[in-house]
């Protein structure tokens, strides 16, 4: 039988560092055994991650502000399956807080981003 206990991550815990591109910083929340798991990402307006893929599934879901990730634009509330290997980029429409949970480690950059 799994014991398992709940695992809290409390916010006054919460590490935000910087990604390699400006203006978007992150958090784990929690790492996942076998790689990936659960982080938040606060983008301001106008920052982006450029055009990149996964090897697992992503989820996106937005919890303030509005982004366009690929082709589609998401709001507060919004959530967004993306399919491994399927390459997206990440702009913030206005300044943003999301969720992505990841089911693996990894990123592959398709695409160099001239303001990063």
């Amino acid at each position: 039988m799994d014991n398992t206990a709940p695992i809290l991550t409390s916010s006054s815990d919460w590490h935000w560092s910087p990604t390699p591109f400006p203006g978007a910083d992150f958090v784990w929340l929690r790492r996942n055994q076998g790689g990936g798991g659960s982080a938040l990402l606060k983008l301001a307006k106008g920052a982006r991650l450029p055009l990149h893929q996964h090897p697992g599934a992503e989820q996106v879901f937005v919890t303030a502000g509005k982004l366009k990730v690929g082709e589609h634009v998401l709001s507060k509330g919004d959530h967004l399956f993306i399919d491994a290997n399927v390459p997206h980029a990440v702009e913030a429409l206005q300044a943003s807080v999301y969720l992505t949970v990841s089911e693996t480690d990894g990123v592959e950059l398709l695409e160099s981003d001239a303001r990063a």
